[in-house]
């Protein structure tokens, strides 16, 4: 918030609002909210735009709301068999909460993936919804402006690249188990994974601790450089609905590893190397198997790179937003 009051304080036609959404009982069962409604009627304004719902609040006019809610799309998904029955159904009452909201708020609904899109508008078949999808970091295309501090020791072998908050659908545990696969199987194959994780959050055997690096938490003006340091990008996660490593590591020339779920072949297509999320010996194979082909690897970054131009840019997704709401 203070770096949009920095950036449009001196805009004529820009007012910005620091505003703590209260979610009381009251908000949350008449989907009203007083100084928003003011601000409307106030402003004079003919249309709200919420970056990610739900918003918890029915404008007085028309809404586009951005949606990025995985959870209430994919009923499938196997991160639900991950969790505890108490788990499970305390997340089934939030997403009933969250997607009958999305209902009564939204106008028009928008998503960053086109299975994604698909999926809702099952959900909400008289709504509108529209694909812009997101992208890679405009960094990626200013290398003055990456930061290289973080060099990764030489190393005579392959290195898989995870950039990922630890989250449960992230499904990095599966890590310290596929390193010991490896390891067992293939005790002459050279390999590492770099993660943005501490060795507390996935913790590995000591013997295995030369076939992780643990990056902790990095700045998005560092990845550019991890990722050309790198050798593949492996993301076994269960739940997206979009995720930035897989245009970055387009953008990077790095093949993806990655699981094989409608999401992840909503944004990759053939331009990732796909794998069972759940087995551990499914994504050890793939990854062998894959270091060994050069010129899969080839393929995979070429199709990256025409994947790649599919994406809305920078321009277009403003472009795209515009028409929206002029449409609208």
């Amino acid at each position: 918030l203070w770096y949009l009051h920095e950036r449009f304080k001196d805009v004529s036609n820009v007012e910005c609002y620091n505003y703590n959404k209260k979610k009381s009982v009251f908000h949350v069962l008449t989907n009203r909210d007083r100084f928003l409604d003011t601000l409307v009627d106030k402003s004079h304004i003919d249309i709200v735009f919420t970056v990610f719902g739900p918003s918890v609040w029915t404008p007085r006019v028309k809404h586009i709301c951005g949606f990025a809610m995985a959870h209430c799309i994919y009923p499938d998904s196997v991160y639900w068999d991950l969790l505890s029955s108490k788990e499970r159904i305390k997340l089934k009452i939030r997403t009933a909460f969250i997607t009958n909201n999305f209902g009564r708020t939204a106008s028009v609904m928008v998503t960053e993936n086109p299975d994604v899109t698909q999926r809702l508008q099952k959900l909400f078949p008289r709504k509108k919804i529209y694909t812009v999808t997101n992208y890679y970091n405009q960094v990626y295309d200013i290398p003055h402006m990456c930061d290289k501090s973080i060099t990764l020791p030489r190393y005579d072998g392959i290195t898989l690249l995870t950039i990922a908050a630890p989250y449960p659908h992230k499904n990095m545990a599966v890590i310290p188990r596929v390193i010991r696969y490896l390891k067992e199987k293939y005790p002459s194959f050279k390999f590492r994974f770099a993660v943005t994780v501490d060795d507390t959050i996935l913790p590995v055997e000591e013997r295995d601790k030369e076939n992780i690096l643990y990056l902790g938490k990095v700045n998005v003006d560092q990845c550019p450089y991890l990722y050309e340091q790198s050798d593949y990008m492996f993301l076994p996660t269960l739940l997206e609905c979009f995720s930035a490593s897989y245009p970055e590591a387009m953008r990077m020339d790095c093949p993806i590893l990655t699981s094989d779920l409608p999401f992840a072949r909503g944004l990759c297509g053939d331009a990732a190397e796909y794998f069972n999320p759940m087995s551990i010996e499914d994504i050890a194979e793939k990854i062998y198997a894959l270091s060994k082909d050069q010129e899969k690897q080839k393929t995979l970054i070429e199709n990256g790179r025409n994947k790649l131009k599919e994406y809305d840019n920078y321009n277009e997704r403003g472009e795209k937003y515009i028409k929206l709401i002029e449409q609208i």
